[in-house]
């Protein structure tokens, strides 16, 4: 447990009167966290992310998660989320939904980790009815400096799963055996979803070869495009999955180039399957359990730095829809196949961990 102490926000905005006026404040809450007899009715939530809410990619995941839980939620109100966020404005974002005694605060990845601390920390004695929820984030890594994580809490993604979801579609799918991973950065969270992808590609067609790169940044779709071009020539790759937003809308651009019949894109973390992505073929869809949270601030048992899985058996990791050029019989096997990833008997941990160990 931490020691509460009066913040260094506090302490410049307070004289000692207020202060002491503070500390007493603190002694009886009417929030439902701290045991107060007043019950809350209703709640706001908002959402700080890096990008744009409709990227196709990352932002818009976390978005189209937030509406479904505010669906399930009609106690919840969203505020409008703070779009295209620097590392530079990102504590001064939090900040002010801080000030406007936002209930739970979203952070879109752990991009932000460094920047919020101090928001955090200060919210915890100046308003404990604010809540912080970071996705993507490892609070022994990630949260190390903190100096409290009681009003905090973080979801990771089974990894394991959605690759091993990812490479039996591909393994299935490949007519050729080659298939590709497009990673922006060479983060251990990108290795553990390419080992998972590959292995499972090969548990369900032992020829399959594996190409990839893990330095594509985010951005430029034309790199996208110009590796999965060159992949397509020289090793006649024909299904792709990445994890580097932009730069996969240029890989799906050469697929379609090469024959959007014949060549194949998994897509992540939205359901994307649809006309304007004739080379999507279905999808390796995350839901960041948002609504997990905000069930745990009503009933007050939100915080602790606890970690929130979104695995399969809570509906956090899926497959969206089936484009038809995926036969009924390759669904039935894919069925088949997802409850052995559910169950954990197709690949192991130990299996990933050792593939991971060569990249």
């Amino acid at each position: 447990m931490f020691q509460k102490n009066v913040t260094r926000r506090d302490a410049l905005g307070l004289g000692a009167a207020g202060i002491a006026a503070l500390a007493l404040a603190g002694c009886g809450s009417s929030s439902s966290d701290d045991g107060g007899s007043e019950e809350q009715s209703s709640y706001k939530v908002a959402l700080v992310i890096s990008g744009p809410k409709n990227d196709g990619g990352w932002g818009q995941g976390h978005y189209e998660s937030l509406q479904r839980a505010i669906e399930s939620h009609s106690n919840w109100e969203m505020l409008e989320p703070k779009e295209n966020t620097d590392s530079a404005d990102a504590a001064n974002a939090a900040q002010t939904y801080v000030d406007q005694d936002v209930d739970l605060i979203i952070a879109a990845g752990n991009e932000f980790c460094s920047a919020w601390g101090d928001v955090v920390a200060d919210a915890a004695e100046s308003n404990p009815k604010v809540h912080f929820l970071m996705t993507n984030t490892d609070p022994e890594s990630d949260l190390s400096d903190y100096a409290t994580l009681e009003n905090l809490e973080t979801v990771q993604v089974n990894l394991i799963q959605t690759g091993a979801l990812a490479g039996v579609v591909a393994g299935l799918m490949s007519a050729s055996g080659q298939i590709g991973f497009i990673g922006g950065m060479r983060l251990p969270t990108t290795l553990k979803k390419y080992a998972s992808y590959l292995l499972a590609a090969q548990k369900v067609n032992p020829d399959v070869e594996g190409h990839y790169n893990f330095d594509a940044g985010f951005t430029d779709a034309s790199f996208g495009a110009n590796i999965t071009e060159q992949w397509i020539n020289s090793n006649n790759v024909d299904v792709m999955w990445g994890d580097a937003s932009a730069v996969d809308n240029g890989a799906r651009q050469a697929l379609e180039a090469a024959g959007a019949d014949t060549h194949f894109d998994i897509a992540q973390p939205i359901d994307s399957v649809g006309d304007s992505q004739p080379t999507v073929i279905t999808s390796t869809v995350t839901d960041w359990m948002f609504g997990e949270a905000m069930d745990q601030i009503e009933n007050g048992s939100f915080g602790n730095g606890s970690v929130i899985e979104a695995n399969m058996d809570n509906g956090g990791v899926y497959l969206g829809k089936f484009s038809d050029k995926v036969p009924q019989d390759v669904q039935d096997k894919i069925a088949e196949y997802t409850e052995q990833i559910k169950s954990g008997s197709l690949i192991t941990e130990d299996e990933v961990s050792d593939l991971e160990a060569t990249l």
